[in-house]
């Protein structure tokens, strides 16, 4: 499996009001018998040049013919508007590139493919820019390759784009499934060509996005075995990315017996699928209930009338569903930040993009998706999470911070109420301080917080010490608590700081 990027950031924007503007421009080379073991690549791809951003989607999949073997085919969607149109010899606008694939071992050559790609014709060039597809098929051998893509706008030669990474082919196994292929249109193949598969022209949804616009999911898998006279359970649904919940209204399952190639092409009415992050699931177990093999495929929707829609429980107003009637872009910046203490690193980073975006609407998407990934129940957990969010913002709010910014209600809104808090504002000898204990937290006993003020006013505590694994771990930071009036700077080798009259720190961090 390729290791890329995650596309799940990816919003599907060079498409979004594009759907009448993509033209099929496929190059095809014959192969007999051709059966396919999809290998899913799906990449935004994008360099800036002088006067052009080339902008792109490749997908790359991985086929399997029982006489042929391995073959890679690729669908390269470029975003019209990102190349140059010039005036061909009949009059017409129209763009060119120079596309080139190279599979390489060990610094030698081993397939290629170099062709060059015409957009459609249009007769005015101030009018739209149609995006344009183009479709190859490559032989390869099973193996792993230094995969690299280069092109060239032969209009412009200033913009241009190259990319490489590992790829690796293996399509050997008895029993797989093939990767899971999401199909835009289908129709059945009167002659023969490169989107037929076993009877079906099958043009691919380029995306792992599924906006409200669009209200049914199809995809199209194979699966591999042999001729065996045992049947099996195939199944497949849809369930939530996170926490693997599956949802109910989308899942079906069918007794099969295996052959060669047995092809897999169902859809989902997706009408009713709420906002969320998904996989879509196909797995075979045999007669002991043994699953066999599986095979997944990651997706987002967005579906603001069933979220409009959802019974759910309100919190001054707003619960989950409440959520898509919030106007104000700060009150959803607020909802979102409030979330920061409890996301990992991975949704952290796209927080941060989605607050800078200013989009209203990617806000709702995120936050519903939040919870809706991250909970059993999402509704009743908001409640509780908001709950304390009011909490620490009464107790620990400063003039400047509200209080889940703050490092007292990042501790308390990610690991909880404290059971055992001690405070000291007024020893001679130390900043004020608090310390707090967890009897246990995330699978550690006796776990301790330390809180002071080096400012002196007002109520922003900050960490100064934890012995939780990955929270801040400060040896020296009795040394540090007693600086208020230190006469001189302590030693490095001091970690107990100056021994003065009134300095209860110690005794009440080790009790």
């Amino acid at each position: 499996m390729i290791s890329l990027f995650n596309y799940k950031e990816v919003v599907s924007s060079l498409f979004k009001n594009q759907e009448n503007t993509d033209v099929m421009n496929c190059s095809i080379k014959e192969f007999p018998s051709l059966k396919i073991n999809l290998f899913l690549l799906l990449i935004l791809i994008s360099t800036f040049s002088f006067s052009k951003n080339l902008s792109a989607y490749l997908y790359l999949a991985q086929f399997k013919s029982p006489t042929e073997g391995p073959y890679i085919e690729s669908y390269l969607n470029i975003e019209g508007k990102t190349v140059k149109f010039d005036k061909n010899e009949n009059g017409e606008f129209q763009s060119k590139l120079e596309v080139l694939y190279l599979f390489k071992q060990n610094g030698q050559i081993k397939y290629y493919e170099k062709h060059i790609l015409k957009s459609p014709t249009i007769k005015d060039s101030i009018i739209f820019f149609p995006n344009f597809t183009d479709v190859q098929r490559i032989a390869v051998d099973n193996g792993i390759y230094n995969f690299e893509l280069k092109i060239i706008d032969l209009n412009d030669s200033v913009n241009t784009f190259s990319y490489s990474n590992i790829l690796t082919v293996d399509v050997s196994q008895d029993y797989q499934f093939s990767d899971i292929e999401f199909v835009e249109q289908y129709k059945t193949t009167q002659k023969e060509n490169i989107l037929s598969k076993n009877g079906i022209d099958l043009t691919p949804y380029v995306s792992t996005y599924f906006p409200e616009y669009k209200d049914t999911l199809s995809f199209y898998s194979e699966l591999y075995g042999s001729d065996v006279s045992e049947d099996f359970l195939l199944q497949y649904y849809i369930e939530e990315a996170r926490g693997h919940k599956k949802v109910n209204e989308y899942s079906q399952s069918k007794r099969i017996s295996l052959q060669t190639v047995k092809p897999i092409f169902k859809s989902f009415s997706i009408k009713e699928l709420y906002t969320g992050n998904f996989n879509l699931v196909l797995s075979l177990r045999n007669k002991q209930n043994k699953e066999v093999c599986r095979k997944t495929l990651f997706f987002q929707r967005y579906n603001s009338n069933i979220d409009a829609s959802r019974d759910t429980i309100r919190i001054d107003g707003v619960g989950l569903a409440g959520i898509s009637d919030v106007k104000s872009i700060e009150q959803m910046k607020d909802y979102i930040k409030s979330l920061i203490p409890i996301l990992d690193q991975k949704e952290l980073t796209k927080a941060n993009n989605i607050l800078k975006s200013k989009d209203i609407n990617l806000m709702k998407n995120f936050f519903n998706n939040y919870w809706q990934t991250s909970s059993a129940n999402p509704d009743k957990d908001w409640e509780i999470y908001n709950k304390n969010v009011q909490r620490v913002n009464r107790s620990y709010s400063s003039q400047i911070k509200k209080g889940y910014e703050t490092d007292r209600g990042r501790v308390f809104l990610k690991y909880g109420q404290p059971n055992d808090i001690n405070k000291s504002e007024h020893e001679p000898s130390t900043y004020p301080y608090e310390i707090w204990q967890y009897f246990e937290v995330n699978g550690e006993t006796n776990r301790k917080f330390v809180f002071y003020n080096p400012e002196l006013v007002g109520e922003d505590y900050v960490l100064l010490h934890s012995n939780l694994t990955g929270e801040k771990n400060n040896p020296y930071w009795q040394r540090d608590l007693t600086k208020r009036n230190s006469a001189r700077p302590n030693s490095i080798n001091d970690r107990q700081g100056e021994s003065q009259y009134g300095n209860r720190a110690q005794d009440l961090y080790n009790r």
